[in-house]
């Protein structure tokens, strides 16, 4: 299995770990309160997708940093989408159910971005899981 070349293997393996909890279902459910209101882990998990690790804010600019292609950046790109249409339906406000279609498309693109990262390796030297 190939292993990508980025800048910061570190970060790329917490940005899977984060995006493979928010894949899912089950975290989903349990992180988010009937009302839609938000728990600390998944504060912290949406924090970190925008700000720590900056991914979320400018996917092409985490290429090479911590995206090793286009192909990538693409995945991530239509993660950012469906976390911004969640914003814009009020999804990430409180105003949606937990059952919102939102939720299930922000868990199905964080699963395409896991699969996609996983198999180029986590970027040191270490395969991604088979």
């Amino acid at each position: 299995m190939p292993d990508v070349n980025v800048q910061y293997p570190e970060m790329r393996a917490l940005i899977l770990e984060h995006l493979t909890r928010l894949a899912d279902p089950a975290w989903r459910a349990s992180n988010l309160k009937k009302n839609c209101s938000v728990e600390l882990d998944f504060d912290d998990l949406v924090n970190f997708l925008y700000d720590t690790s900056g991914l979320l804010n400018d996917p092409r600019g985490a290429l090479g940093l911590t995206l090793g292609d286009l192909d990538e950046v693409e995945a991530v790109q239509r993660l950012r989408d469906a976390f911004e249409a969640a914003i814009e339906e009020g999804g990430l406000s409180g105003e949606s159910p937990v059952t919102d279609p939102l939720w299930d498309l922000i868990g199905d693109e964080s699963a395409t971005v896991v699969e996609v990262l996983s198999a180029r390796g986590f970027g040191c030297g270490k395969p991604g899981p088979a």
